[in-house]
């Protein structure tokens, strides 16, 4: 499973970044119907992430985890986000919990420009077996920091989320993202994860813990 799970990760990850963000939310909706298709054409593309793949618990023993998690590990996001030079890490602690957020780095600042002061996201718990991922986005009635907060978490999930998960909810986010109100919040449940989208005057969050 873990390592299927990486296998379709360049061909989503690659693809939603190459979307020119001046289309936005119809870019998205085509991408989500497209991967069955570009990962039965393009098996090549497939190896380029073996390599990350065997790397990804570098440093961190996991042969042990806390139960009830998630079930990802640290190493599986930060590997493949930090292969796209978008994004910088630092460790710290959140409710008593070891937590690492990542934020833009200098390219991904200039690429989401609309949403770089203040995008984070957190990985919250135990790095074997994370327990709680919080994504915060700047939000305006600006359209651009709709689709680039879309762009970035779709990002985002391609490095977190397997494809059974990752397909669905990618097109539940198009379908909420823009139409959640101030102050209320959107819901659903994806195989063994619980997923809330809410927002406030002037961002959004999107909170992943385990299911119910």
């Amino acid at each position: 499973m873990r390592k299927s799970r990486f296998l379709v990760i360049p061909l989503v990850l690659f693809f939603l970044m190459a979307c020119s963000l001046s289309n936005g939310i119809q870019q998205i909706k085509s991408a989500v119907t497209q991967l069955p298709a570009l990962l039965t054409s393009a098996p090549t593309a497939l190896g380029a992430v073996q390599t990350l793949a065997a790397g990804q618990t570098s440093g961190t023993d996991c042969g042990t985890s806390t139960p009830g998690g998630l079930g990802v590990a640290l190493s599986t996001p930060k590997a493949v986000l930090e292969y796209t030079q978008q994004f910088t890490f630092t460790d710290s602690i959140v409710d008593g919990l070891p937590a690492t957020t990542a934020t833009l780095a200098s390219a991904g600042a200039s690429t989401f420009s609309s949403i770089s002061n203040g995008f984070a996201a957190q990985f919250i718990g135990d790095p074997c077996n994370l327990s709680r991922i919080i994504i915060n986005a700047p939000y305006t009635t600006d359209q651009s920091t709709v689709d680039q907060g879309l762009a970035v978490i779709n990002i985002l999930f391609s490095a977190i989320m397997p494809l059974d998960v990752q397909v669905p909810l990618l097109s539940w986010l198009a379908q909420n993202y823009s139409s959640v109100p101030v102050s209320g919040q959107e819901q659903t449940t994806i195989k063994t994860m619980q997923f809330t989208l809410s927002r406030a005057e002037s961002e959004m969050t999107l909170e992943i813990v385990p299911a119910p």
